[in-house]
């Protein structure tokens, strides 16, 4: 078992973190909030995944750091604007995602039922396997969520192996 930080706009908390327990039951999935960050800097996450920029989290630079420094993988809203300093001379695995076209894993085509994943480049995934570059099929349950944060979401559960691919 693992812990997965969750970094994301307040008003989609609970719904993230009730899928992604939903899809990960073996890890424990933890979003940060201003309530409870100070609490987590001495917990050690395998994962950190930053939906979207949640100011009033990421204003707590030096608890940030320090947590994502320790973290094995970092995975992180290439459309957003994130304070790059948090990154800075931190040795883990990176996983861009996103409609940029430099992410490594960007979204090729997005319909009212479904998204198409474009894996770009090889990606080590949680088990130690490689997953080559590829297109994956998402299909949308629900339209509760923004397709960039789906995009986040399927990433994930990309990294740690998960096959159903409906959010």
């Amino acid at each position: 078992m693992s812990f997965i930080g969750v970094i994301c706009k307040v008003k989609n908390e609970s719904y993230i973190e009730q899928i992604l327990t939903k899809k990960l039951k073996k890890n424990t999935i933890i979003v940060f909030t201003k309530e409870n960050i100070e609490n987590l800097k001495n917990v050690k996450f395998e994962t950190i995944l930053i939906l979207s920029n949640n100011e009033e989290v990421l204003s707590k630079k030096e608890i940030v750091k320090n947590i994502i420094k320790k973290a094995k993988y970092l995975l992180i809203n290439s459309d957003e604007q994130i304070n790059i300093e948090l990154l800075e001379n931190m040795d883990l695995n990176v996983i861009t995602f996103g409609f940029n076209s430099k992410s490594t894993i960007t979204a090729s085509s997005v319909t009212d039922e479904s998204i198409l994943l474009c894996v770009q480049r090889n990606v080590v995934l949680i088990n130690g396997n490689q997953m080559e570059p590829q297109e994956i099929s998402i299909r949308k349950v629900e339209e509760k969520l923004p397709t960039n944060i789906m995009l986040g979401i399927a990433t994930l559960l990309l990294l740690y192996g998960t096959n159903e691919f409906k959010i």
